[in-house]
């Protein structure tokens, strides 16, 4: 699990950048950019009409409202987003293939949820399109990037079609690099305590999965994880096994990765707590955080880090066999991430 600097600084070509689908993430990542010093954006697609998806971006149930001004604009039967100053066109195809994004455009983030097999999602590679960026897990996308811990294996002559991996496996990964660089990894497995989604029934309903097709604010729900897949192809020598469980619950807002691992080296709590401390202040400042103590769910909304460690929660059975748990806002940190990804293909292709 070798972990890499960021890249360096690169110009920044203007107006590069789509995003095709204005859902949870699709909709923070719209806010993120449109605010963005760096005047990015050249095209949205959603096929939502430009009332509804006016309304969504403006005010959100769980983030609130936008910070940036956001308008509408009809012109000659074209919409257009009004992000502060900036006039983006607003397109509702919902084929992929026929989305007439602007000529200078050359990364789509594929934020649908739709579209994320590598087949599906390489519809958008025409005209100046060159690279796509899925807003999850893909089964079979050219890259699986969590960076910084493999994003300098990230080769924009290669690959083309890149998935960001998950809100919990980018939790996750850091937490496994920090214990292995410091104490080493025999073997890891990890629970995710993880809010509702859309891809859960408000009330009971057929599902694919019997137990998310149960009424999602009426139960604990046990069920799988896209992120370790994720994480399987993102850090190819993850301890053998490692796998585990995510268990949904009826909140709105943030996750809690339950971590655990046999160390290779012998520790005691206070260098279990240390290493963290040590990355949160160091390497992974902005993306590790340390939670103030007695903290729960509803205090990391809105946090914009990977994973924020709540060390009063972490504990050592014997001297290797350690569990830490850490917080994240699976939208705002995830969203971040994304566009920080967003940000480096930009100025690399």
């Amino acid at each position: 699990m070798n972990a890499h600097p960021p890249h360096p600084l690169h110009p920044l070509h203007p107006r590069t950048i789509a995003i095709n689908g204005l859902g949870r993430i699709g909709r923070l990542a719209v806010r993120r950019l449109g605010a963005a010093p760096e005047e990015l954006l050249a095209a949205v697609n959603d096929p939502a009409p430009l009332d509804q998806v006016l309304h969504l971006l403006r005010q959100d149930s769980v983030h609130g409202r936008s910070a940036l001004p956001i308008e509408g604009h009809t012109e000659a039967g074209q919409d257009y987003l009004l992000l502060g100053a900036r006039m983006v066109p607003l397109y509702h195809e919902p084929d992929p293939a026929l989305i007439p994004f602007p000529e200078a455009t050359r990364l789509v983030v594929e934020a649908s949820g739709r579209f994320t097999s590598r087949t599906a999602a390489a519809q958008h590679l025409k005209g100046a399109v060159s690279h796509v960026l899925i807003s999850s897990p893909s089964p079979d996308a050219d890259f699986t990037a969590i960076a910084p811990v493999n994003g300098e294996e990230l080769d924009p002559r290669r690959h083309r079609i890149i998935s960001n991996a998950s809100c919990t496996a980018h939790a996750t990964a850091p937490m496994l690099k920090i214990l292995d660089e410091a104490f080493g990894l025999d073997a890891a497995g990890m629970s995710t305590v993880h809010v509702v989604t859309n891809d859960q029934r408000l009330l009971d309903q057929a599902h694919p999965d019997r137990r998310r097709g149960r009424a999602a604010f009426q139960s604990i729900i046990p069920t799988t994880s896209s992120a370790f897949g994720a994480l399987h192809r993102a850090l190819p020598d993850l301890p053998p096994g490692f796998d585990g469980v995510a268990v949904r619950v009826p909140v709105l807002s943030v996750n809690l990765v339950d971590l655990v691992a046999t160390l290779r080296h012998d520790t005691d709590l206070e260098g279990v707590k240390a290493a963290f401390a040590r990355a949160a202040a160091g390497p992974w400042r902005g993306l590790v955080a340390l939670a103030d103590p007695h903290t729960v769910s509803c205090d990391i909304t809105g946090r914009s880090e990977s994973v924020i460690v709540d060390l009063d929660l972490t504990h050592l059975l014997g001297r290797r066999f350690v569990k830490v748990l850490g917080w994240h806002d699976n939208e705002t940190g995830y969203a971040a991430r994304l566009c920080d990804l967003v940000v480096d293909l930009a100025g690399r292709i």
